[in-house]
């Protein structure tokens, strides 16, 4: 009986040892991927302000220098969409830590940047390309759920298809930003997934591949 009790004991003892490790190496890769959201949101954060500086520059020079200014603003567009896309990786696999959660207003802060950028360009330069911002809730109701996830996916579809002739600026709309909360109210943005499309056409709900690519392939914006 001793015997057995002694048996129990180290068993439980090198279950709690097992457990505690899991634990901390789990703590170790959530730090560890943090840390590269981290780097990834300072190296857009540098090339961000390097690009607005040249669309400043430009803006005080002849219309002449418009193609650089545009060509330089949908590189960095083409930037941003990737580095969302890995955010979201790193959203799928986090579950230990919140440090998360201020990357991602930090990264929601600098789409609004650009997309503002991408509005003076447009008219300044008269660019035909398309803005076209997602908004979505970052933690959904659950009927909300399977909308923006199929709403997603069809956008990178239409990314995809479109490249850079499409700026696709997803914004959350609760993660309680200021600068997104006067947006929300400007447009009336209510419930998600809600498009807008070149600060004009909103679509409110679940949109299909086809009928966006026909709304930018004919222009009716």
């Amino acid at each position: 009986m001793a015997r057995f009790g002694d048996l129990f004991w180290k068993a439980l003892v090198l279950t709690v040892v097992v457990f505690l490790l899991g634990v901390l190496l789990g703590f170790a890769l959530e730090r560890n991927r943090i840390g590269n959201i981290e780097r990834e949101f300072q190296r857009i954060d540098l090339q961000w302000n390097d690009a607005k500086l040249q669309t400043l520059y430009y803006q005080n020079l002849e219309p002449r220098f418009c193609d650089s200014a545009i060509k330089a603003n949908l590189d960095f567009a083409d930037k941003v969409y990737e580095e969302g896309l890995r955010i979201e990786e790193y959203d799928r696999a986090s579950f230990l830590t919140s440090d998360l959660e201020l990357e991602k207003k930090k990264y929601a802060l600098l789409k609004v940047e650009f997309w503002l950028n991408s509005i003076v360009l447009k008219e300044k330069c008269k660019a035909n390309y398309v803005n076209l911002v997602y908004f979505f809730a970052n933690d959904p109701e659950f009927n909300a759920e399977a909308e923006q996830d199929t709403q997603a996916e069809i956008l990178k579809d239409l990314k995809e298809k479109y490249g850079k002739d499409l700026m696709l600026i997803p914004l959350p709309i609760d993660l309680d930003i200021s600068m997104i909360n006067i947006i929300k109210e400007t447009y009336d943005i209510t419930r998600t997934p809600t498009l807008l499309i070149n600060e004009k056409t909103k679509l409110e709900g679940l949109q299909n591949l086809e009928e966006l690519s026909k709304l930018i392939k004919n222009g009716q914006l």
